[in-house]
């Protein structure tokens, strides 16, 4: 394996840290990351004079390059979605997320929240869970080509339960959720499927528990919204390369 940088290494853990965490001290970092003070001072200005984090009265925090970065993500997915996003969440009155895999991880791409209810839930575009947890995890994991998804089945902590659970989604088309990675909050999911058929991203929407008897209800306009974006990204494709 080749060697790594472990300043980079560091830093960019450091980063990780503050993203997943929310805004911490150089104090509170150093005792989260096991590093020596100093070396972790010296990591934090450094990601700051790069605009990478903020300081905000002693705390740090991830800065607005992070958003710029994220943008370029994806980006025909992120066009191609922009619009059956909205519209879903517009229908719903709740928050719509999309998830792409990383790895092992299930990642925010995009999100739309809810704006007709003072109660809605919001996700962090850039966080992430693993795909075994959570709806928007299942619905990728159930659809992935066979060695990947074996992969990650075999290193969760019940492969013969989740196992059973990805068969079910894979038979119904969709997956739900509830109190797995948010406490009160509920999700169904569905696959974005490429041209090929191959899953792109995952579509959910996502409701407190004091809605979620109406979650079955989103299914239809969730499921045509996850074709939407299939369609729009042939189009996109087309546009893309016009006949010579």
């Amino acid at each position: 394996m080749p060697e790594i940088s472990k300043t980079a290494d560091q830093a960019l853990a450091a980063l990780a840290e503050l993203c997943e965490s929310g805004p911490m001290t150089a104090a509170q970092l150093s005792r989260s990351m096991g590093l020596n003070r100093t070396i972790v001072h010296r990591l934090l200005t450094t990601l700051h004079r790069r605009g990478f984090i903020t300081r905000h009265n002693g705390s740090y925090q991830p800065g607005a390059l992070l958003v710029r970065m994220a943008s370029r993500v994806q980006p025909e997915l992120r066009a191609a979605a922009a619009e059956a996003m909205a519209a879903l969440a517009e229908e719903a009155g709740e928050t719509v997320v999309m998830h792409i895999a990383d790895g092992n991880d299930a990642v925010v791409l995009d999100q739309v929240v809810g704006v007709r209810h003072v109660v809605r839930v919001e996700h962090r575009i850039g966080s992430r869970h693993p795909l075994t947890t959570g709806a928007s995890g299942r619905a990728l994991l159930a659809f992935m080509e066979d060695g990947a998804a074996a992969r990650v089945i075999q290193g969760a902590d019940d492969p013969v339960g989740l196992k059973q659970q990805l068969a079910s989604v894979r038979e119904l088309g969709y997956s739900l959720s509830h109190d797995e990675l948010q406490q009160g909050v509920w999700g169904v999911a569905v696959p974005v499927r490429g041209q090929t058929g191959a899953v792109l991203s995952s579509l959910a929407v996502l409701i407190p528990a004091t809605r979620a008897p109406s979650i079955a209800e989103h299914l239809p306009a969730l499921r045509s919204s996850a074709m939407r974006i299939g369609d729009s990204l042939y189009r996109l494709d087309d546009l893309a390369d016009p006949p010579v």
